[in-house]
């Protein structure tokens, strides 16, 4: 018996640097009656922020530590609202779930 997704999902690697970077863009179906939500994950060896497009290392956001398979959930209520993530250093991926 196949299983069957109650809910679309998409998700991606998306690689950071020590400049902030999108990842993602909610989309214009997007509003208080119909929110997305955004589940941003570190599981690399490198602290990562994630907040809005002034997010910097540690500041303006929210930090995922390193290693500790850290995650956030960013509830999306209106169009357009850009997520941005940035590394301590290096260049490590984000898991990112759009569900």
């Amino acid at each position: 018996m196949a299983a069957t997704l109650i809910a679309p999902f998409s998700g991606d690697q998306v690689a950071l640097s020590t400049s902030a970077v999108l990842l993602y863009t909610s989309t214009t179906a997007c509003s208080a009656q119909s929110q997305e939500q955004l589940i941003v994950q570190n599981n690399s060896a490198i602290v990562i922020t994630v907040g809005s497009s002034d997010v910097t290392d540690g500041v303006n956001g929210v930090v995922l530590p390193a290693s500790a398979n850290a995650s956030v959930t960013i509830p999306l209520r209106f169009p357009g609202v850009e997520v941005y993530a940035i590394a301590a250093s290096g260049t490590p991926d984000a898991n990112v779930v759009r569900a």
